[in-house]
């Protein structure tokens, strides 16, 4: 929203702004961000007002905010192939940060997930947003009992036991422009692998092996 002082989204056209001492500096649109999501908007402009207030002028900024592409597993895209567009969100081990990545994309996902926590506010989402549900690990008959009873098509949700390589198989399978995939658990990983770094990992490994 605007403020008299300090640093916002300027809503008519989608642009991150600096307002200090009379004077507005303009930074980048929301579209040219080099990372994606409501929430990271939030963190550019912390971080540009925090830059701003050390003494980076605006026009140093726009660059940095353009070409920084966020951190390994959290809403990482991992390439494009015929069209789609893959992304490493193995960060996510709950469900609060699973849906800030949904909120993300405006729909189309094919989600790779599986959960242990409540997923009555995340299932809303999925529904709302996922085309097709892909389910791994040790959660995943509860999470799709969880689906079903939230009104999430059965047809739409495929099984993969314990095997992250049927899950990317699975979703190239069914991927088509404009959908994206998306690889955001809402759970730990302990159940397959080491850490979520390990399984984010994985998973590049094995969307990059892609053909």
């Amino acid at each position: 929203m605007p403020v008299s002082e300090g640093a916002c989204l300027r809503q008519a056209d989608n642009r991150l702004v600096i307002i200090w001492e009379g004077k507005l500096h303009e930074l980048c649109t929301v579209q040219e961000l080099g990372i994606k999501g409501s929430h990271n908007v939030e963190n550019a402009l912390a971080a540009a007002a925090s830059a701003f207030l050390m003494g980076a002028a605006a026009e140093e900024m726009v660059p940095v905010l353009k070409s920084f592409r966020g951190v390994e597993h959290r809403i990482e895209p991992v390439r494009e192939l015929g069209g789609v567009a893959y992304y490493n969100d193995s960060k996510a081990t709950n469900t609060d940060s699973a849906i800030k990545a949904l909120e993300t994309f405006p729909g189309h996902i094919i989600l790779l997930a599986g959960g242990e926590t409540d997923l009555t506010e995340f299932m809303a989402l999925v529904k709302e947003r996922c085309d097709e549900l892909i389910l791994l690990g040790a959660a995943a008959e509860r999470f799709q009992q969880e689906a079903i009873k939230n009104g999430y098509p059965e047809k739409h949700i495929h099984m993969v036991g314990f095997s992250m390589e049927k899950a990317v198989e699975k979703a190239h399978e069914l991927a088509a422009p404009p959908q994206v995939v998306l690889l955001s658990p809402a759970c730990a990983s302990f159940d397959m692998y080491e850490g979520f770094e390990a399984r984010g990992r994985d998973f590049k490994r094995l969307v990059q092996e892609l053909s």
